[in-house]
């Protein structure tokens, strides 16, 4: 039963846990680990976890970690290219434009403080319900809204000073 729990937990969410520890981590090794570590935790203690809570608390143990080793470093490392946000485009330029999009965007949510860029990664970009995502980040539903009103607020005034340089 635990081997079957965990297995079925580690194929729905380890690619979007690798995502969440990448976009707040911006290095490649640095998530892979915490992915890694988030995962041994679960198998530890998947006996005491209910199912249907398994991804807030995948998320919520995930950022911690990755809270954690940002404080332990003290330098910081951009995003990836290969693994900004990008849609696929037929044209050469609008891919060119999609690009560049992206990596205002990326850019942007790492200028963001905590929660803030956590918010906008667990609502927006992974599509995570505001209830999931204020039970994973031990917050109350209205302080997620306010939060994230806060967040998008913040999230356009930088993308109009990068689209403006």
């Amino acid at each position: 039963m635990k081997g079957h729990k965990f297995n079925k937990a580690l194929a729905e969410h380890q690619q979007r846990i690798y995502s969440l520890a990448l976009y707040i981590l911006r290095d490649k090794h640095e998530a892979e680990d915490i992915t890694q570590d988030v995962f041994t935790r679960l198998w530890n203690n998947v006996e005491d976890i209910e199912f249907d809570k398994v991804s807030s608390w995948l998320s919520a143990v995930t950022r911690n970690a990755c809270i954690d080793k940002i404080r332990k470093r003290k330098d910081f490392h951009p995003v990836e290219d290969d693994h900004q946000v990008t849609l696929n485009h037929e044209e050469p330029a609008g891919n060119l434009q999609q690009q560049q999009l992206s990596a205002w965007l990326s850019q942007a949510i790492s200028c963001l403080k905590e929660p803030y860029s956590s918010l906008i990664m667990l609502c927006d970009v992974q599509q995570n319900s505001q209830s999931a995502v204020a039970q994973s980040l031990n917050l109350t539903t209205t302080q997620v809204k306010v939060y994230l009103h806060r967040a998008r607020h913040q999230l356009r005034s930088l993308l109009k000073e990068f689209t403006h340089e």
